[in-house]
């Protein structure tokens, strides 16, 4: 039996699953992708729970089946709140293995909306580095191999945060390369004026007109922030050969495509179609937007570690156990 007190920490709650879809169930997704307007397959209320030190989070992609997400595992929200000193946990030092992990610090600001020096979510790894992100900034892990970590914010701390976490899947070719982070500051990714909002480009290339200096390495993919005022509206052109698309709503309501939004909605969008289109409530917008090429291979995951076998999860255990997992050397990289 394995336990491990992170892992089951680490674990998804599910919730009740919703059908599979016919856009990448029924027809499968080697088809070429039809032009015209992406279409709205579904809607899901993410569930909240406990993840980390105890923090409260949305867990986005709960309750919906493995291959309607591929290649994503993973998307947490935790959502915009304010933290007096000591009341935000963190996420202590825990391990992980076999796929690629995405935070965005969307807000961290002080009790009047200002940003100071002391707002930053402090990352360390257990090669003993230590970044600091700040509200904007953007991280791409790869963890392969394997790579311990933590996050947290300054002891004295106190104001307001709004983060993200998101997992990409790694193919079984490459669930064991040399780990590498890479840490992008806000001021450097791209962000894309158009009338009625903004786009910032946390990942990916050739979208809105620019491209993003982090890319996923071996696994096409890319995210997207918008921010849309009361009204605004845009046509959304993704990449083309990414089946996998999927929207959420974090904050107001829109109408994506003709399906009204609320704030918190998971929209699962269609395989086919090149664009979709999204325009703001009387109260404005902010949607996050993935899209990505499935693995189409098995995930085992058990909380921190996702390979394809269970024997491969057992041998996570015991390289963690042993201090091996972490054998390959750690590079990271800072984009400012």
């Amino acid at each position: 039996t394995l336990i491990d007190p992170m892992a089951q920490a680490c674990q998804s709650h599910p919730a009740a699953a919703i059908p599979l879809l016919s856009s990448l169930c029924s027809k499968g997704t080697d088809e070429p992708l039809a032009m015209g307007s992406i279409k709205v397959d579904g809607t899901k209320r993410p569930p909240e729970r406990l993840e980390g030190g105890g923090f409260k989070i949305k867990d986005i992609l709960a309750g919906i089946p493995s291959e309607r997400l591929d290649p994503f595992l993973m998307w947490h929200e935790l959502p915009r709140a304010h933290h007096r000193p000591g009341e935000m946990p963190g996420a202590p030092m825990h391990p992980h293995r076999g796929f690629c992990e995405c935070p965005y610090a969307k807000e961290i600001t002080g009790e009047d909306g200002q940003v100071r020096e002391c707002d930053k979510f402090i990352a360390r790894d257990h090669a003993g580095n230590e970044c600091f992100m700040r509200p904007g900034d953007f991280e791409f892990g790869l963890v392969g191999n394997g790579f311990e970590h933590e996050g947290v914010t300054p002891p004295a701390w106190t104001g307001y945060l709004h983060f993200f976490q998101m997992w990409i899947n790694l193919p079984s070719a490459h669930k064991r390369v040399a780990p590498e982070i890479l840490n992008c500051s806000a001021d450097k990714i791209p962000t894309v004026e158009f009338e009625g909002g903004w786009a910032k480009v946390l990942m990916g290339k050739n979208l809105l007109g620019v491209s993003s200096p982090v890319e996923s390495p071996y696994v096409p993919a890319s995210y997207v922030d918008f921010e849309l005022q009361p009204g605004g509206k845009v046509d959304y052109e993704v990449t083309p050969d990414h089946p996998t698309r999927l929207l959420y709503l974090y904050r107001g309501d829109a109408k994506v495509a003709d399906t009204a939004v609320a704030q918190s909605t998971l929209v699962l969008l269609s395989a086919s179609g090149a664009s979709v289109s999204v325009t703001a409530g009387k109260n404005g917008a902010g949607f996050l937007v993935i899209t990505g090429v499935p693995i189409k291979e098995p995930v085992v995951q058990h909380g921190p570690f996702v390979m394809n076998s269970r024997s491969e999860i057992k041998q996570c255990f015991d390289d963690f156990q042993s201090g091996r997992l972490c054998s390959k050397p750690l590079t990271r990289k800072v984009i400012a």
